[in-house]
């Protein structure tokens, strides 16, 4: 009898020119986009706060922050997402943080086979490029994202 394979809940998130694989377990609540509260002079990549539940969450967008030049526009409002994620560990500063989607995320069953590895050079915010199915997606370095956000965000 053949051993199955581990399948993970994720989520595919689109962004403008590319997607990322979020962990299910990761993702506390995907909303509607919504009007954030700026920060002056914070870097383009923080686009700001959204207030959650009682709790002022930190915004990112992923591409802003993973290339330099990269420029932010939203394709339509009325189709983004915040994606409000759980941060790693248990940190006192921010349980969570949010990175902006282009379009809603979808949830699939992902395994370890599918996910073809490529010679796409990685950035800093990325762990890893594969391929799933047609599309080109990143696997982000989540500690790498929370250490910026803190760093602008709670100015640690």
């Amino acid at each position: 009898m053949a051993e199955s394979e581990a399948e993970l809940a994720t989520y595919v998130v689109p962004l403008q020119k590319s997607s990322i694989l979020i962990p299910g377990e990761m993702v506390a609540e995907i909303i509607p986009y919504e009007p954030l509260q700026r920060i002056q002079d914070s870097p383009d990549w923080f686009l700001g706060f959204l207030g959650w539940r009682g709790v002022q969450v930190p915004v990112a967008s992923f591409e802003m922050l993973t290339i330099e030049k990269a420029s932010f526009s939203l394709v339509s409002v009325s189709s983004a997402s915040l994606v409000v994620l759980q941060a790693l560990g248990n940190r006192d500063d921010f349980s969570y943080f949010a990175i902006v989607a282009q379009a809603a995320p979808v949830l699939t069953e992902i395994t370890e086979s599918q996910l073809l590895e490529t010679e796409d050079p990685v950035e800093k915010t990325e762990l890893a490029k594969a391929r799933l199915a047609a599309d080109n997606v990143s696997i982000p370095d989540f500690d790498h994202i929370e250490s910026e956000i803190r760093r602008v965000a709670f100015q640690g």
